[in-house]
């Protein structure tokens, strides 16, 4: 259940900042994809291709992945 919450509060901090992460489908079917970030102009791809499968776990990875970087620095800045 933690693990869900923090997940929620990294998807909440992320969207808050401007953050956009959708899939990309990379076949008719919808069953490879990529994954899309956006903060303003800076736009990135993933290189990686998931399955319909994969894709949503790895979204959560990256919000949290985008949260726990942005918490690190600022932990380092004000100490």
């Amino acid at each position: 259940m933690r693990k869900i919450l923090y997940n929620l509060k990294a998807q909440s901090w992320c969207l808050e900042k401007g953050y956009k992460i959708y899939i990309i489908p990379q076949n008719n079917k919808g069953t490879k994809c990529k994954i899309g970030i956006e903060l303003g102009d800076k736009k990135a791809i993933t290189k990686e291709v998931y399955t319909n499968k994969e894709v949503s776990r790895e979204i959560w990875k990256l919000y949290t992945k985008l949260y726990d970087r942005w918490h690190e620095q600022n932990k380092t800045q004000h100490t």
